[in-house]
């Protein structure tokens, strides 16, 4: 039987999201846009960058915007972290809403609509990481407004709400107003010296 039961508890440290193992460090690069903006790279079969969890909780903004080549492999990094950190991390999609990473079959009573999920998060003073896909058909008016009021709270408990997409297109001033890690997957584009000639990678 599914129970429709916020996952709230006492736990280290409240975030919201919105999803390592490898052969090669990443390199973690600043973006040149945006002042909050991060470049991390994994090649190989490296798929989800090194504490890439632990960049979201240092954010210094509630709404962190993940554009990533995988976001089926993060999601199921998230759900791990939940596991094994015992941390309440949920993922939001039109059929069931808001569902926890940590616990199968629990969810979020009334957050099937976007709005209602992101106001839930709004609200909630729990700790919580709240995972949304990026689906520039769901940035209403009405989505975007309770967007901004996520990234400029300062109250209201620990949180993340995370928007996560293999392709970001986030209105301004969103993306100003959010921390953006920017994930690229393979051989760094920056020249190096080596053995005396300058190479890609």
């Amino acid at each position: 039987m599914r129970r429709s039961v916020p996952d709230f508890g006492v736990h280290p440290r409240p975030i919201l999201i919105l999803p390592s193992t490898g052969a090669e460090a990443i390199v973690t690069e600043p973006a040149a846009t945006n002042e909050s903006e991060v470049l991390v790279r994994t090649s190989g079969e490296e798929r989800i960058p090194e504490r890439l969890y632990e960049q979201l909780l240092d954010s210094t903004s509630n709404l962190v915007l993940i554009e990533t080549p995988f976001p089926t492999e993060l999601i199921a990094h998230l759900r791990l972290m939940a596991q094994r950190r015992g941390h309440s991390i949920y993922a939001w999609n039109q059929e069931t809403g808001l569902a926890s990473l940590r616990e199968h079959g629990i969810t979020v009573a009334g957050s099937k609509r976007l709005s209602e999920a992101l106001r839930f998060a709004l609200q909630t003073g729990h700790f919580g990481v709240y995972i949304f896909p990026a689906e520039r058909s769901e940035f209403t008016p009405q989505v975007l407004a309770l967007m901004r009021q996520i990234a400029r709270a300062k109250e209201g408990g620990d949180k993340r709400v995370v928007v996560m997409g293999v392709a970001l297109d986030v209105p301004s001033p969103l993306d100003r107003l959010a921390h953006v890690i920017k994930h690229r997957h393979g051989p760094s584009e920056r020249l190096r010296l080596r053995d005396g000639r300058w190479i890609r990678g």
